[in-house]
């Protein structure tokens, strides 16, 4: 049984995002971007392109020194964006200014020792900017206790990881924390985009869907349209950022270039959605 603070209803955009989609037998589409990657600006310009062309929630990261559960391809978005001195405040700003443009929902992706550093400070900004809800990768649930007392009264939900390590009992524990959506993470290690996925994914979600009424995303190794739409079949959201960040990668020198190749996988991954 879920735990009766799941069915709080505090309008909180997460939550009007899956009801809407779900009324149109839609799946959401969640990238992911690093903040600052490979620049402020450029970076911000990627997230327009991606509110433009069909994310219907938007997973932002926080450049850290020492990812623990980011793979290759982010830990090199991350340095990027570290030479440009990202800071907390410059995230706040940031999704200020996209909600400002239009007003996405913001999943802001981050490692708790930011966080700590600034307190009830970091609830503060993060409510101000407008964020819709956080995800602190290496806080458990259970640690999460301050945390969760700081964001709960500004409407700011926590999201929590289930891997395919987790047993039920522990699903079961973090589902009961869990609000506007749980993310399934469907391979064991780092992320980055894979040519295949394992076969358990689906049995998994299908398992996950037992135990909660919560939406559920799924991420880590996905890289086209097609492991997309079959994605999309048992779960709730699609979520990609390695094979995003690598179209910055590759494209480092060139921006519009970047916009386009973003815009046009966008709009391919939307269309099987």
């Amino acid at each position: 049984m879920r735990n009766e603070r799941n069915f709080k209803h505090n309008n909180n955009k997460i939550d009007a995002v899956f009801n809407k989609l779900k009324e149109e037998k839609r799946k959401a589409f969640i990238p992911f971007i690093s903040i600052g990657d490979p620049d402020i600006e450029t970076s911000f310009d990627i997230a327009k392109t991606l509110a433009e062309t069909g994310a219907d929630i938007i997973e932002l990261g926080f450049p850290f020194s020492d990812p623990m559960a980011d793979g290759k391809v982010i830990q090199r978005s991350y340095e990027r964006a570290l030479k440009n001195k990202i800071s907390m405040e410059n995230a706040f700003n940031f999704i200020k200014r996209l909600k400002a443009f239009k007003d996405v929902p913001v999943v802001l992706f981050t490692y708790y020792n930011p966080v700590f550093v600034m307190g009830e400070k970091f609830a503060e900004g993060a409510e101000e900017a407008g964020v819709e809800s956080v995800l602190v990768v290496d806080l458990p649930p259970e640690e999460s206790g301050e945390f969760t007392k700081y964001i709960e009264d500004r409407n700011i939900y926590q999201i929590f990881l289930l891997a395919p390590t987790t047993d039920k009992d522990r699903m079961r524990l973090v589902l009961s924390y869990a609000k506007g959506f749980a993310y399934y993470v469907s391979v064991t290690g780092v992320t980055g985009a894979r040519k295949n996925l394992p076969e358990t994914v689906k049995s998994n979600v299908t398992e996950i869907k037992k135990i909660t009424d919560l939406p559920i995303g799924v991420g880590f190794g996905i890289s086209s349209k097609e492991q997309a739409k079959d994605i999309a079949k048992y779960s709730d959201a699609v979520i990609i950022g390695s094979r995003i960040i690598q179209f910055i990668e590759d494209n480092i020198n060139d921006k519009e270039l970047i916009l386009k190749k973003i815009a046009e996988f966008s709009k391919d991954i939307r269309s099987v959605l």
